[in-house]
């Protein structure tokens, strides 16, 4: 009897150990609310309102894990998938273009769906050294713009979805394959290097003499020490083409059309962004801007020019907090303003704990750039909703 309660102990306490040093965490955002879109330009007048995916932060699921590798050294992994909770889909589909979709709408001006459900998947390591990252992942673009607090407003609504990420399109966008190193924290210093493809796709791919390639390379360096947060990172690609078309083969050895540019040679797209916000205590103050150019596009050698800028405050009343932002994003094409938006953006949110949030959000914006005849020039929304993480 004595030696089966040793052995239960020693099972129980090696059971214990295993389950210290490997731990996977489910995580999530389920964000819904009731939305009212209008929209007007050349091409008359658009309304339409009902339920949406919320306004706070795109809904998902994910998967954490760590593993204790000893001397200091983690094995990480995250797994994260996009959702919709307000298309039938669900799993299959996820917001895109700024979350202005009501009722499973997808019209171009007003918002759409994207299949492309994968917001990450990567493995790495970390330890003293930092951090290594190796897989489909957040960009430096990415991170600044959404991720770091200097967006005090929402990216579903009218008004606050252009400014803070405007040229990011053009530099490898929000989330690509790619390797990442995170430097370890020196007294709130902390550096990043990204290099990968500047698409989801592949960095190359080569048939013969015909070849395609983009690349991309990211550099942040980001301050954070009381309540002061500093940004300022620079994203460069490069896109080089020697055939109009080719065929190539899939991840499964199948040949497969892949088109390639009809702009043929090399060009290079870069962007700069900076950022700041200062919390007062009564309230936080944030600004960021944007710089770059996109080197011409696969269809034409014409260099476009990509600038924005943003202010934000946030100013917590108790349980209560009110914010706002400001912001312009131009881009120039050939001395031409084809794309000049201004736009401002209200709410107000309202903790009822410290995983859900109600709240409520209006803004405007309008574009007076030349391609404007084409699009809806005058836009404004306002939602009201729940957020809950888990």
């Amino acid at each position: 009897m004595k030696k089966s309660i040793l052995a239960i102990a020693v099972l129980g306490a090696f059971a214990g150990a295993a389950q210290a040093q490997s731990s996977v965490t489910v995580y999530g955002v389920a964000d819904i609310g009731y939305k009212a879109n209008k929209d007007e330009g050349a091409g008359g007048s658009m309304k339409s309102s009902g339920i949406s995916d919320g306004a706070v932060a795109g809904n998902r699921i994910g998967f954490r894990g760590t593993e204790d590798l000893g001397g200091g050294l983690k094995a990480n992994f995250v797994i994260e998938q996009g959702i919709s909770p307000t298309n039938d889909e669900l799993f299959a589909t996820r917001t895109a273009t700024a979350g202005h979709q009501v009722d499973g709408q997808s019209a171009a001006a007003n918002g759409a769906y994207s299949n492309g459900t994968n917001r990450q998947s990567w493995v790495g390591l970390s330890g003293g050294f930092g951090e290594v990252r190796i897989g489909y992942q957040y960009t430096n673009l990415y991170s600044i713009s959404s991720l770091s607090g200097y967006n005090t407003t929402s990216e579903g609504v009218r008004g606050a979805e252009n400014y803070h990420l405007h040229g990011q399109q053009v530099v490898g966008g929000t989330r690509a394959n790619g390797i990442t190193y995170i430097t370890p924290n020196f007294s709130g210093f902390q550096a990043t290097v990204q290099y990968g493809a500047n698409s989801p796709g592949r960095e190359s791919i080569e048939v013969g003499t015909a070849k395609i390639e983009g690349t991309r390379l990211g550099l942040r360096l980001n301050y954070a020490a009381g309540p002061i947060s500093a940004d300022l990172a620079h994203t460069q690609t490069k896109s080089r083409s020697t055939a109009a078309s080719l065929t190539g083969l899939s991840a499964f050895g199948v040949a497969v059309p892949t088109t390639a540019s009809a702009n043929l040679g090399e060009r290079t797209g870069k962007l700069t962004q900076g950022a700041f916000s200062y919390n007062f205590g009564v309230a936080k103050l944030t600004a960021s801007v944007n710089s770059g150019e996109d080197g011409g596009t696969a269809a034409t050698t014409v260099n476009s020019k990509y600038k924005s800028a943003q202010v934000g405050v946030r100013v917590p009343v108790g349980a209560f907090a009110l914010v706002g932002s400001y912001g312009r994003a131009k881009t120039e094409a050939a001395g031409v303003n084809t794309f000049d938006e201004k736009g401002y953006q209200v709410g107000a949110q309202y903790s009822l704990s410290k995983r859900t949030m109600a709240y409520v959000y209006h803004g405007r914006s309008k574009d007076e750039g030349t391609a404007r005849a084409a699009l809806w020039a005058e836009k404004q929304s306002t939602i009201v909703g729940i957020f809950h993480s888990f």
